[in-house]
């Protein structure tokens, strides 16, 4: 009976320790590789879980980086995880970056693009900015940024409500999901913020409007990223 109840009261003083780092690795990162080379290899840790661990998706990259799958913290380091829940690389804070090395003990680093601030399991700081809703820092200024040339992909990083019209009381025609890719061909400023226009036949979604910024529990976040 005894073991029961210390089992149970460590669970619960280490479950705001993993969401804590959950929070911290969130969003996200520029890859670079042992030989210096960055190209558009760029990592996102979102917060749902996966086949293993949490969800990880790779865009861009080559070799190990391009199976990674998923990922999991650990006394304050971060696991990338591949498709059969083998660590492809473990990384750990070092300044604003995270250094790490592969299985085959190649370095890498990881820079945070969504605000992620490394060095700190503090809480964001409480500043006024738009922020990324996986990891609740301030977002990059790429993608908080209206688009204005298109057209152009993005990616969700939230689930958005597509309109028919560029207005909130207008038909609800279906939904993005967080990490989904799509086309945008114009956005517009409306009475509730700017909405982008999805063009039509893009990942089975329909033709609509969605804002690229929404408000949450009075702040203010990324609907999407400017780039896929």
């Amino acid at each position: 009976m005894r073991m029961r109840v210390l089992l149970a009261v460590l669970a619960v003083l280490a479950t705001p320790a993993l969401a804590q780092d959950t929070g911290r690795y969130a969003g996200d990162w520029q890859v670079t590789t042992g030989d210096g080379g960055t190209g558009m290899c760029r990592i996102n840790l979102a917060t749902n879980s996966g086949t293993f661990g949490l969800w990880a998706t790779s865009l861009g990259c080559l070799g190990p980086m391009a199976m990674v799958n998923g990922w999991r913290s650990e006394a304050g380091n971060l696991h990338l995880l591949g498709f059969d829940g083998g660590t492809v690389a473990t990384f750990s804070p070092d300044g604003r970056v995270l250094d790490g090395r592969f299985a085959d003990g190649a370095p890498a680093v990881l820079a945070p693009l969504s605000g992620q601030n490394v060095a700190s399991n503090n809480p964001p700081a409480a500043q006024n900015c738009i922020r990324h809703p996986a990891s609740g820092y301030c977002a990059d200024a790429a993608d908080i940024a209206v688009p204005t040339a298109f057209p152009l992909w993005v990616r969700g990083a939230h689930a958005l409500t597509i309109r028919a019209q560029p207005r909130m009381d207008s038909q609800k025609l279906g939904e993005t999901s967080a990490g989904q890719c799509f086309m945008i061909d114009a956005c517009q400023a409306t009475p509730e913020g700017i909405r982008c226009h999805i063009a039509p036949g893009q990942n089975d979604l329909p033709s609509g409007y969605v804002l690229k910024h929404f408000n949450q529990d009075g702040t203010t976040f990324i609907g999407f990223q400017n780039f896929c």
